[in-house]
């Protein structure tokens, strides 16, 4: 049995991805919210 510690390479960049592509969302997603508060407000 090999070690849990033990991924390929492939498995690391998928998974960095992911997270990237979840980070891109709640970012972009707290953008768009502000610019549509800012948007009613003003």
């Amino acid at each position: 049995m090999t070690p849990a510690t033990v991924h390929s390479r492939g498995e690391k960049v998928s998974v960095f991805a992911l997270a990237l592509f979840v980070l891109l969302v709640i970012v972009g997603g707290a953008f768009a919210a502000g610019y549509l508060i800012g948007r009613i407000l003003l």
